[in-house]
């Protein structure tokens, strides 16, 4: 029964997948699924994320549905039609979450691969001195400490053991992992192969220019730290203090012309207090969560770009950004309307 299950839910994945056409597949998602080291099935991976999206959309069109404002300040068409919105926004913001976590994956090897590649680089060249051959000096300093790194080399070592030589193996590699440096790394090493160079001496010298890029980006990042953090309290504290006062204000003022109105504080009627506002104060503070929603992603593409120089690295501190800075409009909203409550 379980496996009937499994099976029937593989060929609804399987026909899922087929949405996105194969000449797209293969050109685009496969190639990032690869260097994201996902070894499932491509095609049955697609279509698991497709049911998780369609499930997704599934739940922002009977939310819409089930909200009992909704349906009774809409008519039954525009109610129909804000549901399929509901639903293809929710499906959209799966697609979105699943293409990130790919991206971080991919982004998590590149950087754990670059961190370590000096040392297996450094490894290598050590083992040559010691007389071994290439081949064997590269299969052999494939530890499971390397990570990512030290299983692509065993694979690549693993084809060249058949009918693939070990060139093109090594040229795999970029295929796998997204790093340029490696991709460099590899394509130099494999030239001095073919041209005979002194290989143990080009990889200690290619390792020690990579850790002098990679020391001179730590400095990069120590030095913006200042701008992230200024960007951050600007963001997190700055904005949301001043937009709570903005809307106490308003509420105050608010507050003072009703009662203006019924004769209780007719001496203050005067000035701009004897104009009424045209707008609701609760639509400001519905503007204020649009800002604050705005400033939390603007920010997190700024961290990013000035950290790593990549905007979509920093989208990841886009929820924890919006989070505390609500959390702190709502605590100042609360803290000013009781001090200036009235």
């Amino acid at each position: 029964m379980k496996k009937g299950i499994e099976g029937a839910y593989k060929r609804v994945c399987y026909s899922l997948c087929e949405i996105v056409s194969q000449k797209s597949r293969e050109k685009h998602v496969f190639p990032l699924l690869d260097y994201a080291g996902i070894s499932e099935d491509h095609d049955l991976f697609l279509g698991k994320k497709m049911i998780l999206a369609m499930l997704f959309g599934l739940i922002g069109f009977m939310f819409v549905l089930s909200v009992p404002a909704a349906s009774m300040l809409l008519p039954g068409s525009f109610l129909i039609i804000s549901a399929l919105v509901a639903g293809l926004v929710f499906f959209c913001i799966a697609v979105l979450v699943t293409y990130m976590y790919v991206y971080y994956r991919i982004d998590g090897r590149v950087k754990m691969v670059e961190g370590i590649l000096p040392d297996f680089l450094l490894l290598v060249a050590s083992n040559v001195h010691a007389g071994m051959t290439p081949f064997a000096a590269f299969r052999s300093s494939a530890r499971k400490e390397f990570g990512p790194l030290g299983e692509e080399i065993r694979i690549a070592t693993s084809k060249s053991l058949g009918t693939e030589s070990f060139n093109e193996a090594l040229k795999q590699l970029s295929k796998r992992i997204a790093s340029d440096s490696l991709k460099e790394t590899v394509s130099f090493f494999a030239q001095s192969l073919s041209s005979g160079g002194k290989i143990a001496k080009l990889l200690e010298t290619t390792a020690q220019d990579l850790r002098q890029t990679q020391a001179l980006k730590k400095e990069l990042v120590s030095s913006t730290k200042m701008y992230v953090m200024f960007v951050v309290f600007v963001v997190v504290i700055a904005t949301p203090v001043l937009l709570s006062v903005s809307v106490q204000f308003l509420d105050m003022v608010s507050s003072i012309q009703a009662e203006s109105q019924t004769g209780a504080v007719e001496d203050l009627s005067v000035g701009f207090l004897a104009t009424e506002m045209s707008f609701d104060v609760s639509f400001l503070q519905y503007v204020a969560y649009v800002l604050l929603l705005g400033n939390s992603l603007l920010a997190s593409i700024f961290i990013g770009v000035i950290g790593e120089g990549k905007a979509k690295t920093g989208i990841k501190y886009f929820p924890l950004l919006l989070v505390v800075s609500l959390l702190i409009f709502f605590v100042a909203r609360t803290v000013f309307s009781g001090m200036l409550s009235i």
